[in-house]
């Protein structure tokens, strides 16, 4: 008898135990670019890093401020993630060039928003459109023409790599008419964009956009001038810009998530002459390359920290008796048995009469008999006509 209190006493005492308790311990990497020799502000800027990759990693949400100090994480840093960070020490630094790389320890707590909810289950679809080249004569330097292509492809090999979500590449779309005032200009029907059609034409969830802002050198060149000599071969930096804004989109309704504008700068450390391209082999051992890498990672992140604990969202393409077709299967992580909300698609008008979609809770649970690669089959409690589920009609995990 005086066991069993014992061992009554220690199991109510673990669970009145502060949630500190039940924190992870993640190690995790984070980089950043030096400028100006200021080595506190890129170890900060890397150590936020580390923290969104802990976080990720961790699977809990929750929005903190914190700050570094003396290589300890204590508060006033805000950082945007889904996990509550309780402590984040640094480990170990190397300084390559001008490029510092941090290794942290982070203490991540969980909670139950994400990190216990089905959403957090399931790969998330993002369809990466073409960024558009604001200033398109600064791609003669390095005949960087093709960059409004093979950027956003980049992107969304950084974005596979992370692992939460799965991008696809639509890179031939345009998705901004006036790419000066994106994104808010507007097409001729008066919609801000037309992502929702893009992301039905597509099968995704959530369209990454993006506008190159600026490529162009912070140097004075003289192309025309052959008997120049090239600032190379004087040791002199050619530092050139790399300015691109990135937007996130609903899919389903067209909202703007989330926009951010990665800003830097490399140098230009090849021959003004020469012509590598964006995105071979030579680009990305220039010191501009790696630093284009850098952003691409650093946005990368970003995507998923913003999008890992939205709910799941796939369409149904198709009815037939008490069985639906949704348009996700075993590549976004479903399983047979798992269950989904079935909710009801509505289209609405604005007061300029643009069409806006409204999704509804239709109170209708669909539990999954079948899976495919790209697509599954779910049944309903009774026939889909009955209950009025329609095609174009979604499911959605929480």
């Amino acid at each position: 008898m005086l066991l069993l209190k014992r061992l009554l006493i220690i199991i109510v005492a673990a669970f009145l135990l502060p949630t500190a308790s039940f924190a992870k311990s993640i190690t995790a990497v984070g980089e950043a670019v030096i400028y100006n020799n200021d080595i506190a502000d890129a170890r900060y800027r890397a150590t936020q890093q580390a923290i969104k990759q802990a976080v990720l990693e961790s699977g809990s949400r929750v929005n903190i401020k914190d700050e570094l100090y003396n290589g300890e994480l204590e508060s006033n840093l805000e950082i945007r993630s889904s996990g509550y960070v309780q402590k984040a020490k640094i480990l170990s630094e190397e300084q390559n060039g001008d490029f510092l790389t941090v290794v942290a320890r982070v203490d991540v707590t969980p909670d139950s928003q994400c990190s216990s909810g089905p959403t957090s289950y399931y790969k998330k679809t993002v369809g990466v459109t073409g960024f558009e080249l604001q200033v398109p004569q600064q791609a003669r330097l390095g005949e960087l023409s093709n960059i409004s292509r093979e950027l956003p492809k980049d992107l969304a090999d950084e974005i596979n790599k992370q692992g939460y979500l799965r991008a696809l590449t639509a890179t031939n779309i345009a998705i901004y008419p006036d790419i000066i005032n994106a994104p808010s200009s507007t097409n001729y029907d008066g919609s801000l964009t037309n992502v929702t059609r893009i992301s039905e034409q597509l099968g995704v969830q959530y369209i990454v956009s993006g506008v190159i802002r600026d490529i162009g050198e912070l140097y004075l060149r003289h192309p025309n001038d052959k008997n120049t000599k090239d600032l190379l071969d004087e040791n002199i930096d050619k530092e050139r810009n790399f300015v691109v804004d990135i937007y996130i989109y609903d899919g389903f309704s067209g909202a703007l998530l989330f926009e951010h504008r990665y800003n830097e700068i490399g140098n230009w450390d090849v021959s003004d002459r020469a012509k590598i391209g964006f995105g071979s082999a030579k680009f990305w051992t220039v010191h501009y390359g790696k630093v284009v890498q850098q952003a691409l990672r650093e946005s990368a992140l970003d995507t998923s920290e913003k999008l890992r604990c939205q709910p799941f969202i796939a369409n149904i393409f198709r009815t037939e008796g008490n069985r639906i077709h949704i348009s996700a299967g075993s590549l976004a992580g479903i399983k047979q048995g798992d269950k989904f909300n079935v909710y009801r698609r509505y289209e609405v008008f604005n007061q300029l009469q643009s069409t806006q979609t409204q999704l509804n809770n239709a109170n209708i649970s669909v539990t999954i008999k079948q899976v495919q690669p790209n697509f599954s089959v779910g049944e309903l409690v009774v026939d889909s006509h009955i209950l009025n589920v329609q095609q174009q009609d979604v499911v959605i995990a929480w």
